[in-house]
């Protein structure tokens, strides 16, 4: 089993809007509504991989029962936390004339420290029988910046794959927690390791740099692919995985895509270069459609072959 947790969990409105322009009055020539936050979006793209998921975090109020519902629709097994206040909803509007897309993501709720600890002993218990859990996406207002952190401690005698997708200081308390993977963006990463990356031998080290703060393994996602620092064999590879860029219907939630596809590849004890081949060719594959965490699965096993993959020599510090 896969558990996916999303702690700020969300309704996500994607509204499609030519021209857009603000200030103006304006109407959509399609929308979609659906449950969303990072882990949710993660649990979709798995569930439309085949692979056994639950999704868990806090959901509260109407907002909260929707989320709940529609995962249910989606034959998504979920089991959350309720809380005392309002999920949030947050409002994507994609300009088709334009490619530019606007998100709007509102701060979510404040989560109780009562609350915080029903939830860790729920994770502990959904945990039993896992292999994999996934902590994707932001933190609710009023927790500690640990609390990733805290969780994967947590879960160190349980003998399960840990893996994060968040950023800014959950994400620097994360690292330090030592979880098997890591998967920032590069904006993330740049933030994380504290400078820029002005170019891609930068790009290349910075995953070495991201390992050297903790974490087992760190896989940066990138416009074309990603650049990975893995164990292979026990023996650390760097390496850079690129796919042609496709044009793209949508953007937002193919980083989520992305992490579903490795997490999936790694779960069916895949070598290395199968889950990065794979990771890619999910990420690109959900750019084709509006929602965050859709994709065909059939297509994005015909996209791997397109995924060019080499071998990076590591920096002689880290080797």
């Amino acid at each position: 089993m896969i558990i996916t947790v999303t702690l700020n969990a969300a309704i996500d409105k994607s509204l499609v809007v030519p021209n857009f322009r603000l200030g103006r009055r304006h109407r959509t020539v399609e929308q979609r509504t659906m449950a969303g936050g990072k882990g949710v979006n993660i649990a979709r793209t798995l569930k439309a991989l085949d692979q056994p998921v639950i999704a868990t975090g806090f959901t509260g109020g109407a907002t909260g029962t929707h989320i709940v519902e529609q995962l249910t629709e989606e034959s998504i097994l979920n089991d959350f936390v309720r809380i005392g206040e309002e999920s949030r909803t947050n409002t994507s509007v994609l300009d088709p004339t334009t490619g530019e897309q606007t998100e709007i993501n509102e701060r979510g709720p404040a989560v109780s420290e009562r609350e915080v600890e029903l939830f860790r002993e729920k994770l502990t218990y959904l945990a039993k029988g896992a292999a994999i859990v996934v902590f994707a996406g932001s933190l609710p207002r009023g927790v500690d910046p640990d609390l990733y952190g805290s969780l994967i401690r947590d879960l160190e005698r349980l003998d399960v794959i840990t893996m994060v997708d968040t950023d800014g200081e959950p994400l620097r308390q994360a690292v330090r927690a030592e979880p098997d993977v890591v998967s920032p963006n590069v904006l993330e990463a740049e933030e994380l390791v504290g400078h820029e990356f002005s170019s891609e031998d930068e790009r290349l080290a910075a995953v070495s740099e991201i390992v050297a703060l903790g974490p087992r393994e760190a896989i940066m996602t990138l416009a074309d692919g990603c650049v990975a620092h893995v164990l292979v064999d026990g023996q650390r590879r760097v390496k850079r995985a690129r796919i042609e860029p496709r044009e793209p219907i949508a953007k937002r939630g193919s980083g989520d895509a992305f992490l579903a596809g490795y997490v999936a590849a790694r779960y069916e004890g895949r070598a290395s270069d199968q889950c990065l081949r794979f990771a890619v060719a999910c990420g690109a594959e959900s750019t084709a459609r509006l929602g965050a965490g859709m994709i065909d699965a059939r297509e994005a096993r015909r996209l791997m072959g397109d995924v060019e993959l080499s071998v990076v020599d590591l920096p002689a510090e880290v080797t």
